[in-house]
């Protein structure tokens, strides 16, 4: 699975589900993201980044992720759901002569089970991600806080968070087997799990009652034997970002 039969396959589900339900009008977008990906002769990274959103209470769309409320009142949100996991490689988009050696690593569909509080201070929030399709085995827990600011057309998000992520997933994505590093050179790595903290700063301002544009940072810090990984060239990612998007 890549990213672009994730997108054609949440936005099926869209119209199905909006034909069904007959929910609030969602909004839908288009943007690019430009990131550094973290291994060895990647370079950086152009990709599209679609945008949908809906939510009629009972069941929501958002982005990549599509799922469903068990609890939605007071301010506190529990769903269930499935979301996709991007984390990829691909040798041969590397330039480093070694890790055209390596195994593919492929992205993956979890399934999550997410809870978020809404206070007068912020929201905060906790998934569960465990890899369904048994591409990596991943189990990910993702904590973070969230901050929006409202003025006149601009609405600013500032999230802080930290992610873990078992040894099944960092071994997948960052480790080198012993066939892996006979025929490549790199060294054997076995990676363990680890805590990852991250920041994002994202922007949106109004056009018009229907039309938003958005522009945003996030950052992540890869630590531990992750960082430590022979794959690995840029321990702090970052990654830009910037689209449309229209309001029925």
């Amino acid at each position: 699975m890549n990213r672009y039969t994730a997108s054609l396959a949440i936005v099926t589900m869209f119209i199905f589900t909006s034909f069904l339900l007959r929910a609030e009008p969602p909004s839908f977008g288009l943007g690019v993201s430009v990131s550094d990906s973290p291994y060895k002769g990647y370079g950086t990274q152009y990709d599209p980044l679609p945008h949908i959103d809906y939510d009629n209470g009972k069941f929501f769309i958002d982005d990549t992720s599509v799922g469903a409320y068990l609890y939605n009142h007071h301010q506190q949100e529990l769903s269930i759901g499935f979301n996709y996991l991007s984390s990829e490689f691909e040798p041969s988009n590397s330039d480093d002569r070694r890790l055209k050696k390596l195994n593919k690593r492929h992205s993956t569909l979890a399934s999550e089970l997410l809870y978020e509080i809404t206070t007068l201070i912020g929201v905060f929030s906790t998934g569960l991600s465990v890899d369904l399709l048994n591409q990596s085995h991943s189990v990910l827990i993702d904590t973070n806080y969230t901050f929006p600011i409202f003025y006149k057309n601009w609405t600013f998000i500032q999230t802080g968070g930290i992610n873990w992520a078992n040894t099944q997933h960092n071994n997948y994505y960052y480790g080198v087997s012993h066939r892996e590093a006979n025929r490549s050179g790199l060294a054997y790595h076995h990676a363990k799990s680890t805590l990852s903290p991250y920041l994002s700063f994202t922007a949106n301002y109004h056009l018009t009652g229907h039309i938003n544009t958005f522009a945003g940072v996030r950052i992540d810090k890869l630590t531990g034997d992750v960082k430590n990984s022979p794959m690995i060239a840029n321990s702090t990612i970052p990654n830009l970002y910037v689209g449309i998007n229209y309001q029925f």
